[in-house]
């Protein structure tokens, strides 16, 4: 194990930096209050019909104290420069990296161990969790990437599911049906117990990327095709919940369990196809502890409306042709 490192080149911050000194074209600072019921989704869509993608912070959230960021991974150019190639590049490189299996760096702590809060204290409902479309049933966390490791294997994986807020420390959660986390849950359930699991918040785009591979063997961790995309070992840390690893620099961890033989409702939800769905598994995630760096920034992400949220496939058809269905995105007045 090797000590602590501030690794900007794999954080969100280090991002951002990037995007504010090399493409300063591609960042909006929006220093206005906004309302989390709506403002965001709109200012993104208005931005989407003009033909811009720019990552978007929001300095000035109604009822947080942190700063929102938005759009991270919508944007092919910038994903491309976090590659260090043209965007016309970018769908090759990420093939080609995405198998090129880097094993992970284990650091002594996280640069989330700033803040620690617990028991009464842990409440998700002061993270600015926005309200997108009319038809959602609730504010969700869309770019919580759920970390949890295979009860039989002692594989981990990590990826995508969105995060219906039902209360302080509770939180909906759509498994997606044959996929690693449904069957991680399933054979703890079997025990009788349990999955221990944590949702990282605030991480580099190249994550998002890394963790959206599907066809990969078994043995693999996702943090190693994430390596890949690097070029260099992900940097991990141990968090307080079953040990499990997750990324040393990520801005916010959630630490719980998903429960067992415990179904609620969850949905529906404005979808990156264009439509709201129904659909879910309706598991249900505890939270037991927070922890969080400190000039922290919380990161939602726009899972609907745009290809170009998932830039390895094909991304011909322009994202303003696609219209949301069943959703309302005008802005709450």
């Amino acid at each position: 194990m090797t000590r602590n490192v501030d690794s900007d080149n794999q954080s969100l911050r280090g991002f951002l930096r990037l995007v504010e000194t090399e493409y300063p074209d591609e960042l909006l600072r929006v220093r206005e209050p906004i309302d989390l019921r709506f403002d965001a989704t709109a200012l993104v869509f208005e931005l989407d019909h003009a033909g811009k993608s720019p990552v978007i912070v929001f300095e000035n959230v109604r009822g947080s104290t942190m700063q929102l960021v938005t759009n991270v991974a919508g944007n092919r150019k910038l994903l491309a420069a976090c590659l260090g190639v043209e965007p016309g590049n970018l769908p090759t490189a990420f093939r080609e990296r995405c198998q090129k299996y880097i094993p992970c760096e284990l650091v002594d702590r996280g640069a989330w161990e700033d803040v620690v809060l617990e028991g009464d204290d842990v409440d998700l409902t002061k993270l600015p969790v926005p309200l997108q479309f009319k038809v959602d049933a609730a504010p969700y966390i869309t770019a919580g990437q759920i970390v949890a490791r295979d009860p039989v294997t002692g594989v981990d994986t990590t990826g995508f599911h969105r995060l219906m807020l039902k209360d302080k420390n509770r939180l909906g959660v759509w498994l997606h049906s044959r996929r690693r986390l449904y069957e991680f849950h399933r054979r703890a359930e079997e025990r009788g117990k349990p999955l221990p699991a944590a949702i990282t918040l605030g991480i580099h785009p190249l994550h998002y990327m890394g963790s959206m591979v599907y066809a990969y063997p078994p043995h693999v961790r996702k943090y190693e095709i994430i390596g890949g995309l690097f070029g260099e070992p992900y940097r991990l840390a141990r968090c307080g919940i079953a040990d499990l690893e997750v990324p040393a620099d990520a801005e916010i961890i959630i630490e719980g369990e998903i429960l067992p033989n415990v179904h609620e409702p969850e949905g529906p939800f404005s979808e990156f196809t264009g439509y709201a769905s129904y659909r879910s598994t309706q598991n249900v995630f505890v939270a037991h502890r927070i922890r969080m760096r400190r000039g922290r920034r919380a990161r939602r992400g726009y899972t609907f409306g745009s290809a170009r949220e998932t830039p390895w496939v094909d991304c011909r058809v322009p994202p303003r042709d696609r219209r949301l269905r069943a959703c309302d995105c005008r802005r709450h007045s």
